[in-house]
């Protein structure tokens, strides 16, 4: 065939093209891979063996965020993506369970999560089997493993589940539950344009939770990460980024019984830049906080939180440009190379809690570690700033 002839001009320009274009996309990766495993580890090896995951006091509790977290039973503890929520005296913590997947690193970005081009449900961190997983304790330290309370032989729809939110509404005496949905495609990545959340509700804090919305009213399609919060006249918010909008993040009113968004009617247009996600959301003396990152795929360089601020919920909202979770000087890692999963408050200070993914010692995307680290505001400032972070192998509460 003359067109396909190694004397055809035409043709060999082309494959040696394409080759110069693939040889560069690779050369690229590996560098990519190399500052990667060059970049400073988050764990502090010397203190790994030493710390203890948690250890309680009459009056105070440390926390290790160096050491694999273990429940009461001795066994790890698979928790991510969640929440924390005060029920009486008792802390009831809500996340995604992984299962004992093994750790993948692919060859295009997202490097950390090519189960996203993978069939749909096969790739680690994309199966169809994630557990909503509860844990109880007294004092945020000791852990009881109490079940998984949305389990996959119960009547939840088939697909893929990340970042449970759980709050309780006094109005209906419900404990609501809204969790991030992938619904079945050929692979997740081209189920995204598709997500929504899935609302539950259980009479009981550690569940099970049936679902009763599989359709929220968002105003942008495609909602992604988010977080919830309730302010103190009872309503209650939902701060989301969309594939529908670039991931910008925005805030709207929930219904009164929390089970719906309101979707158009109180959206507060656009929050942030394009590529945002896991935001965090809560009020403090009287200010609110907004806090965001970049994209991140199960990201072992940890996303930023880029603070703004409103005295309501629904604005109007302040971008501050201030850095919360900046990147290392010479290095890919932000300070905390983790992903924000949600703030909690205990005894006047504000805990922030993360993901450090790709952190486990044993390969097991389910053992990666969390991170938990007390906000410092600066209150000589109006509204208060919050201190850039700093990473701390154990903190005290």
């Amino acid at each position: 065939c003359p067109l396909l002839s190694p004397r055809n001009g035409i043709i060999n320009k082309f494959i040696r093209t394409s080759h110069s274009l693939f040889m560069i996309r690779y050369a690229l990766t590996l560098v990519y891979l190399l500052f990667a495993l060059a970049s400073e580890p988050f764990v502090h090896a010397e203190n790994a063996l030493s710390a203890f995951p948690g250890e309680a006091t009459s009056s105070s509790v440390s926390i290790s965020n160096v050491v694999p977290r273990q429940d009461d039973r001795g066994q790890l503890m698979d928790q991510h993506d969640g929440n924390l929520l005060k029920v009486g005296d008792l802390w009831y913590w809500y996340g995604m369970g992984y299962t004992d997947c093994k750790l993948e690193t692919g060859l295009i970005p997202p490097l950390d999560c090519p189960g996203i081009y993978r069939k749909f449900g096969k790739g680690c961190g994309f199966r169809t089997d994630h557990e909503l997983n509860v844990y109880v304790s007294k004092d945020l330290a000791t852990w009881s493993f109490a079940g998984d309370a949305l389990p996959v032989n119960g009547t939840r729809p088939e697909g893929i589940y990340f970042r449970p939110k759980v709050i309780f509404n006094p109005k209906t005496s419900q404990y609501v539950l809204w969790i991030n949905y992938l619904p079945p495609a050929r692979t997740p990545l081209g189920s995204y344009p598709d997500a929504t959340y899935l609302v539950g509700t259980s009479e009981k804090a550690e569940g099970p939770f049936e679902i009763v919305n599989e359709s929220p009213n968002f105003q942008h399609t495609g909602p992604g990460d988010a977080t919830l919060a309730v302010d103190e006249d009872g309503a209650a918010y939902v701060a989301y980024g969309a594939w529908g909008n670039g991931h910008r993040i925005s805030i709207e009113k929930l219904t009164d019984d929390w089970l719906d968004t309101t979707g158009e009617e109180t959206n507060t247009g656009f929050l942030s830049p394009e590529k945002r996600e896991a935001p965090l959301l809560f009020e403090r003396k009287g200010t609110w906080y907004l806090l965001y990152g970049h994209t991140c795929c199960f990201c072992r360089f940890g996303s930023g939180l880029t603070i703004s601020t409103a005295p309501h919920p629904l604005g109007p909202w302040t971008e501050t440009d201030v850095e919360v979770n900046p990147r290392k000087k010479w290095s890919a890692h932000h300070e905390i190379p983790a992903q924000a999963n949600y703030v909690f408050e205990v005894d006047g200070e504000f805990v922030y809690t993360g993901d450090l993914w790709t952190s486990a010692q044993d390969g097991l995307k389910s053992h990666d570690l969390q991170y938990w680290g007390v906000f410092d505001f600066d209150d000589t400032q109006q509204p208060p700033m919050i201190h850039e972070m700093v990473f701390k192998d154990e903190i005290v509460l």
